[in-house]
């Protein structure tokens, strides 16, 4: 028998009663449990026998790989859809057909079907053996390749985690202080004995299907040739061939199939980079643009858990409170571990360090990592705070909640969804609140869930409708620290050392200064908004900020009214902070890199420009009767009245018309003449339109009108080697390669995809304004850098 069993799976249909599909996923009822009578005898002879099996069908396949890598390549790249998916159902008659089958059952399972019939039980222990991954051309061969070259050793650990596991596999001593290894120093792998023997059956299961997938593609080979034929070159490794560009979640999903891999510190500090200068820029566009100011309120207020829909000054200052809070609690979280990941050694300098024999890195080290490891998780709770509060009162979601706007509800009251809603409504509500539970999150994890709300933005189009913009960024946020915490926990062994054996108050104190000062600045802020006399609904007239409109003077006038209403804002802002907690605003951003920014700020407005009527020179005109030389010639009359001036003729009735040669033209934006750059870039004409309309030319034309399309800007960007990477939600990712042509790019930039784009449109003039201005305070581009070939 199993190491693991499904309790009331063997009394049949009628007696199971583990409900609804819903209730199964938040209970956990499908998930494998372990045995609670396996004895010691049984407990070996498991062992011994998973191992075996292990062994002797990693053998054969690494003997078929070293022989026939080539030919497997071949032949499953030549396969269609339909060959493949017949030799994996051969292979495994039972395959899952979709993707992440451990959730399947939750998806569109019917509602009181008994788990044996929708949930198969090989669903939780290998969800990534699936006709959806698996029939596709490169996950099979590399799944192939990495089982085959490299011993089971290596996989053991990602194993285990991979496995969708219930309740009851958590190790527990059965008394404080009682010794568990007896005349033995503790294992490297750390890993409990019931984990790994649960380990050894999955591999078990592993190498056993891939065995019979190799051997179904080399039908024609004799078995004898498996360890008899030679030894054939390595061939070229695999390049999977994704979309246009990379997703984060192509490459979560490969990860299964693929050699473990360790810390990637790089990859960790450009993306922890490109969200400190995202955050940092969120902080200055707040401080600079008016109209980004108010649409930002606006969210916030939209999203507001403490009342229904209302307009009043008080609800417009709280919501102005949480925004403001939001967005300095972000600046100054991601700074600080921006700053500890720029001071982390090199992996290579740790590890030289690290005692070899306890598996330990040296204590500051793992002080390092500890106090990295409990920031990050301490700042996860401010994303499923917001999820927590905001989704149930979301404009697209608020009708699901009748009580998602009353004050003293509870969380839970709130989150009540009221019956006959929509398929998509309940798996968006199921799934976003499996991550800001806590029991739900020990359940499922963390990862996985993540994973399955992008399946399900990605997948169905009436669920991810039903998601807006706010939420989507406060998702980004929070799979963005799962994936640090998930890397930090692939430093394995030393990671188990660090996260056991660090001593909390060392890793509290250490952090408490950035914590202490978040609270004061929150509670300072929210005073100071309750307080504020320049505060006012972004209806007023204060607040009008027309720069997508026609440039003319009165919106030029507007414009710099509301920039002075802005900065008169955070004058008081700032002033009342500091009467409030002692902490000088201006002084902590100045602190932490915004000490050399400037405020755009509109000019004032010039006169538009007349431009001279053009001096026409007119071929004098002759007729026939000049021609004839019977005729004496008279003279012209303009030779008879040269001196004499021509009096106009004005129009007294109607409106006058304005002749062609006179009509005055007027530049589009009064801003002030840019000195030319000192450095051009050649690129496409593609690339130039773009980058025009991010970087504008003092004057250009009609640029309050301009769109760029979402394809247009990341291929422009990939044109001059900032590379797109999607992040989850609606986060991409624009780093540096090798290819830059621009100089001095050392660290990446982050952009959300707008919300207009998600409907089918281009970007609006409001958003390129925005690009482009964090484009300029971030690299320093002007207006013409880049030039067309």
């Amino acid at each position: 028998m199993a190491s693991y069993t499904y309790e009331l799976i063997e009394l049949g249909d009628d007696a199971h009663g583990l409900g609804c599909k819903c209730c199964r996923f938040i209970k956990g009822t499908d998930l494998p449990r372990p045995r609670k009578d396996l004895s010691e005898s049984e407990s070996r002879t498991l062992a011994v026998g998973f191992a075996g099996s292990v062994l002797k069908d990693w053998t054969k396949l690494n003997a078929i790989v070293k022989r026939f890598e080539g030919v497997l390549q071949k032949r499953w790249l030549k396969k269609g859809t339909k060959q493949r998916r017949e030799i994996l159902l051969r292979a495994c008659p039972e395959m899952p057909p979709c993707l992440r089958p451990d959730f399947q059952g939750f998806r569109n399972g019917q509602k009181n079907l008994p788990r044996s019939r929708t949930c198969p039980s090989r669903a939780y222990l290998w969800p990534y053996i699936n006709l959806e991954d698996l029939q596709q051309a490169y996950p099979m061969l590399l799944f192939i390749n990495s089982r085959g070259r490299h011993l089971p050793q290596n996989f053991i650990s990602t194993d285990i985690d991979n496995a969708h596991l219930g309740a009851g596999w958590e190790f527990k001593p059965p008394k404080c202080g009682t010794m568990i290894f007896h005349n033995q120093r503790t294992p490297k792998t750390r890993v409990d004995p019931g984990l790994g023997l649960l380990g050894l059956e999955i591999q078990a299961g592993i190498y056993s299907f891939l065995v019979q997938c190799v051997t179904l593609i080399l039908h024609d080979v004799v078995p004898s040739q498996f360890f008899l034929a030679p030894h054939q070159p390595v061939p070229p490794p695999l390049i999977p061939k994704r979309g246009d560009w990379v997703t984060l979640q192509d490459q979560m999903l490969e990860a299964p199939y693929r050699l473990p891999q360790g810390l990637d510190l790089d990859r960790l500090k450009s993306m922890v980079s490109t969200r400190h200068a995202a955050a940092t820029d969120h902080v200055w566009l707040l401080r600079e643009d008016p109209s980004y100011f108010t649409e930002t309120l606006i969210e916030w207020k939209e999203h507001d858990w403490r009342e229904e829909v209302c307009t009043c000054l008080e609800c417009w200052r709280d919501a102005a409170a949480d925004m403001l809070t939001h967005a300095f609690d972000d600046f100054l979280f991601w700074h600080e571990i921006h700053r500890r990941f720029k001071l982390m050694p090199t992996l290579e300098t740790q590890l030289a360090r690290a005692d070899l024999e306890q598996v330990r890195l040296q204590k500051k080290d793992e002080l390092r990592w500890g106090e990295l490891d409990e920031l990050v998780n301490f700042i996860m709770i401010f994303p499923m705070a917001n999820i927590r509060r905001g989704l149930p009162g979301s404009p697209r979601m608020r009708q699901c909640y009748p009580l998602s706007g009353k004050r003293d509800a509870k969380t839970l009251e709130r989150w009540a969804m009221k019956r006959g809603r929509s398929e998509a409504e309940r798996r968006v509500d199921t799934v976003f609140h499996a991550m800001i539970d806590c029991e739900q999150r020990a359940l499922h994890q963390l990862t996985p869930l993540i994973q399955e709300a992008q399946y399900m933005l990605d997948t169905e189009p009436k669920a991810a409708e039903l998601v807006d913009s706010w939420v989507l960024g406060q998702f980004a946020d929070l799979s963005l620290l799962a994936e640090l915490s998930d890397q930090m926990q692939r430093f394995k062994p030393w990671s188990d050392a660090w996260r056991i054996c660090t001593v909390g108050g060392m890793v509290d104190k250490s952090i408490a200064k950035i914590m202490t000062l978040s609270q004061s600045l929150t509670e300072a802020i929210i005073h100071a908004c309750k307080e504020s006399e320049t505060l006012y609904s972004p209806a007023s007239k204060l607040w009008q900020y027309p720069a997508d409109k026609r440039p003319s003077k009165a919106n030029n006038s507007q414009m710099r009214h509301a920039e002075s209403h802005l900065d008169l804002f955070w004058g008081e802002l700032e002033e009342n902070v500091m009467d409030y907690s002692g902490e000088d605003v201006t002084e902590i951003l100045a602190v932490r890199g915004l000490r050399k920014r400037k405020l755009y700020r509109t000019p004032k407005w010039k006169d538009p420009i007349l431009a001279p009527a053009a001096q026409v020179n007119q071929a004098p005109r002759f007729g026939l009767i000049e021609l004839n030389p019977n005729v004496p010639k008279k003279r012209s009359a303009g030779e008879d009245h040269a001196g004499a001036t021509k009096t106009p003729k004005t129009k007294t009735r109607g409106v006058a018309s304005t002749p062609l040669d006179e009509e005055e033209v007027v530049t589009a934006t009064p801003e002030p003449e840019q000195a030319a750059p000192s450095v051009t870039i050649k690129v496409k004409k593609r690339t130039h339109r773009v980058f025009s309309a991010l970087l504008p030319e003092a004057g250009a034309e009609n640029h309050h009108k301009i769109e760029v399309a979402w394809d247009d800007m990341l291929q422009a960007m990939a044109d001059i080697g900032m590379m797109p990477e999607k992040l989850y939600g609606s986060v991409w990712n624009f780093r540096p390669t090798e290819e830059c042509v621009v100089e001095g790019m050392t660290r990446g930039i982050q952009f959300h995809e707008p919300k207009e784009v998600r409907r089918g449109n281009k970007i609006g003039p409001h958003m390129v304004r925005v690009f482009g201005r964090r484009l300029q305070h971030a690299y320093g581009w002007t207006a013409g850098m880049f030039v067309c070939e």
